[in-house]
């Protein structure tokens, strides 16, 4: 039932990526909308989803998903850091694209994607279990992340605190606040939360749709590495993850299991192409094993799911 919902999501998805795809390929629309909007989805109405997700009633259950959700997201950063390491010791990929790899192997498509699927699958509960995935994978990101793509880079660039402690985070900390004191918002300016924050979805497919417009499609299948890249990020580490949780000798949250499982089998991180655009790292390579893993993962999330659910 629940890959037959996720499958369902993902139809709908498709199709406003589609119609946003064939409105900017028509030039009804400039690039420059893909950029405010962009902003708008980073930096307004997804913190305005995170916070909503959190502002129920505090439970211990509630703790311990916080607990699980973020003891494990953390050894998974550590862990598929030196995966995708060891496995590009067989596989030789020259730097620039060496260290794009690495990020695309290590980090998943959370905001754009995971965020909205979440939301759409398992609505605030599960959205308060991926803020607290969200969170720990910003902080790799902008260490890790920036770090492995910033070494190749031809200009200069610093990282800042305020890297880290962007609207996502700050979000999800006002919201444990939230969460654990028990302080209720105002219904006036919650509804207002919850009517942006709705946005989310939307705006991420629109976000995605006008990127695809943006490209020639021929050009993001043409190379083979980009194919290894999404077998990878798509099929081997989610399957790899499926197996740990599968002989893993103590209990976990079923919850936050499932939810891991699906935001860890997402398609390669936007950042990895906004840092590479950002230090001018080889942005055209790192857009196509963006955009080609996200085509995909419409076919292969709901097949990780079902052999989860199977097992």
């Amino acid at each position: 039932m629940e890959t037959l919902i996720l499958f369902k999501n993902l139809i709908i998805f498709l199709i406003i990526i589609m119609i946003a795809f064939f409105v900017r390929k028509n030039n009804k629309v400039s690039h420059k909308l893909q950029k405010d909007m962009s902003y708008l989805l980073t930096d307004v109405t997804t913190p305005c989803l995170i916070i909503t997700s959190m502002a129920v009633e505090f439970t211990d259950e509630k703790l311990i998903q916080a607990r699980d959700a973020f003891i494990i997201t953390n050894a998974l950063f550590v862990f598929s850091y030196f995966l995708i390491y060891f496995l590009l010791k067989f596989y030789k990929v020259q730097e620039p694209n060496r260290s794009q790899i690495m990020v695309g192997g290590i980090f998943t498509n959370l905001g754009f994607l995971g965020f909205p699927l979440i939301f759409a699958m398992f609505g605030k509960e599960g959205l308060y279990i991926a803020s607290i995935v969200n969170m720990v994978s910003n902080y790799f990101t902008y260490t890790m992340g920036i770090g492995l793509i910033k070494k190749n880079s031809t200009r200069e660039g610093k990282l800042n605190a305020r890297d880290f402690f962007n609207n996502a985070n700050i979000a999800t900390l006002a919201g444990l606040i939230i969460l654990f004191t028990g302080i209720k918002i105002p219904d006036f300016i919650y509804n207002v939360l919850e009517i942006v924050g709705g946005a989310t979805g939307l705006f991420s497919m629109i976000i995605i749709g006008l990127m695809l417009g943006e490209m020639d499609l021929k050009d993001i299948f043409l190379e083979k590495i980009t194919y290894l890249m999404s077998f990878y990020r798509l099929i081997i580490f989610p399957v790899i993850l499926i197996a740990i949780f599968y002989i893993m000798p103590f209990n976990i949250d079923s919850l936050v299991e499932k939810i891991i499982v699906i935001l860890f089998a997402m398609p390669v991180a936007a950042i990895t192409g906004i840092f590479s655009a950002k230090y001018d790292v080889d942005p055209a390579f790192a857009t196509k094993i963006v955009m080609q893993s996200t085509i995909l993962c419409i076919l292969t999330l709901p097949l990780i799911l079902y052999l989860y659910n199977f097992l």
